[in-house]
C-alpha cells in the first residue's frame, strides 16, 4: 500500500514473502503458540525529503489482516474530529500506527518506526521512536486499505503439518 501526505512525506508497505526459514511445526504442542511471520518492506520519506527502507519480519499474518481493518476503519470513523487517537500496536514493536481525524475526511495517520526499523540517522538510544505523520483524506485512507488487504491475501496463515 502507498499513503500520501499532503506536504509530501509517503508510506510505502507491502508483504514480500514469508519470514524465510521459519517453518509451521509439526508438532501439534508447539502449534498452539506459533505466529506465521511475513517479511514487510517498507520504504518511507519524510516530508522534508529524508528517505529510508528497510524490509524485516514486523507482523503476524493475522496481524496484518488485523491492519487492513483497522485502516478500513478509521476512514469510515472519519466523519468529525475526535480527541482520542487510535492506536494499534503489534507484537513486535517496529511498527505502530496512530490515527486521529484532524477535520471532517480528513486523518492524520502517524506511522512510529523503531527498533529495526528506525531510519538510519537514528539508530540510538535503542528505545528511540521516530513518528512519520501523514495527513490524508479519508478516501485515500480506505484505497490504501484495501490495497493492504489484496497485498495480504496473497499470503495466508499457513497450515501447521
Amino acid at each position: 500500500m502507498e499513503v500520501r501526505s499532503d506536504d509530501g512525506a509517503r508510506l510505502r508497505i507491502r508483504p514480500v514473502g514469508y519470514q524465510p526459514g521459519v517453518e509451521p511445526p509439526v508438532d501439534p504442542e508447539q502449534a498452539r503458540d506459533w505466529d506465521d511471520w511475513l517479511l514487510i518492506e517498507a520504504d518511507a520519506r519524510t516530508a522534508d525529503g529524508q528517505a529510508w527502507s528497510h524490509c524485516e519480519p514486523s507482523l503476524t499474518v493475522a496481524e496484518a489482516g488485523v491492519l487492513a481493518d483497522w485502516l478500513l476503519l478509521q476512514a469510515r470513523l472519519a466523519t468529525a474530529p475526535s480527541i482520542r487517537p487510535a492506536v494499534l500496536r503489534f507484537t513486535e514493536p517496529n511498527l505502530a500506527f496512530r490515527a486521529r481525524v484532524i477535520r471532517r475526511r480528513r486523518v492524520e495517520l502517524v506511522v512510529e518506526f523503531s527498533y529495526e526499523s528506525l531510519p538510519p540517522w537514528m539508530r540510538r538510544p535503542l528505545t528511540a521512536v521516530y513518528p512519520l505523520p501523514l495527513t490524508v483524506s479519508a478516501d485515500a485512507l480506505a484505497v490504501a486499505a484495501e490495497q493492504w488487504a489484496r497485498d495480504v491475501e496473497a499470503y495466508p496463515q499457513r497450515v501447521i503439518s
